[in-house]
């Protein structure tokens, strides 16, 4: 018996996903040229993961890769790693993705984005929680960022289960909290 199952670098791909470490760094490429805002490399890892797009060693085995030979550029800011694609990998990228199965770059570049937006929000709309002696927390969401803050409202809440509930809620769409004060106190 193979001290490694045979299935070990497969594991964790869904149908339609990606078994070969060329394609996966082609995506990641793609991915970087696609994206409005720079991909990170924890990004690129959730939505390659959430999706089942390839196994995470394969992932990480093709990102390292790109790294260290120079396709995929790292720079670090504000606590993260960007991952830029040089110039002149652009032409290249773009006429090589058609090789790729086109429901797996949908997928990916579809998550890819939802995530950077849910991020964006999330830098956008802080939302702090601080629990209460007696139980119960007190929620303050506040609009905006830095000195730029629209508003800020804080509100009573029984348990971590509706923290969570009412956060998730919030970030759907954050601008109807915002409706709903004004909509209030306008009259």
């Amino acid at each position: 018996m193979p001290l490694i199952d045979p299935d070990f670098l497969t594991a964790g791909v869904a149908p339609g996903g990606l078994y070969n470490r060329e394609q996966i760094r082609l995506l990641l490429c793609w991915l970087a040229l696609r994206l409005p805002a720079p991909l990170t490399v924890q990004q690129a890892e959730q939505c390659f993961m959430e999706e089942k797009l390839a196994n995470y060693f394969e992932f990480r085995a093709g990102l390292e890769g790109l790294l260290a030979s120079g396709q995929l550029e790292a720079e670090r800011a504000a606590g993260a790693t960007l991952l830029r694609l040089p110039d002149r990998y652009h032409h290249a990228v773009e006429e090589l993705v058609r090789e790729l199965p086109r429901q797996a770059c949908d997928r990916a570049l579809l998550r890819a984005e939802q995530i950077q937006e849910q991020e964006r929000l999330e830098r956008d709309n802080q939302i702090s929680v601080y629990p209460l002696r007696g139980g119960g927390f007190l929620m303050t969401f506040r609009q905006g960022s830095g000195s730029d803050t629209l508003m800020s409202v804080t509100v009573y809440l029984a348990d971590r289960e509706q923290v969570e509930r009412v956060r998730a809620r919030f970030l759907e769409n954050p601008g109807r909290l915002y409706e709903a004060v004004l909509g209030a106190v306008e009259g």
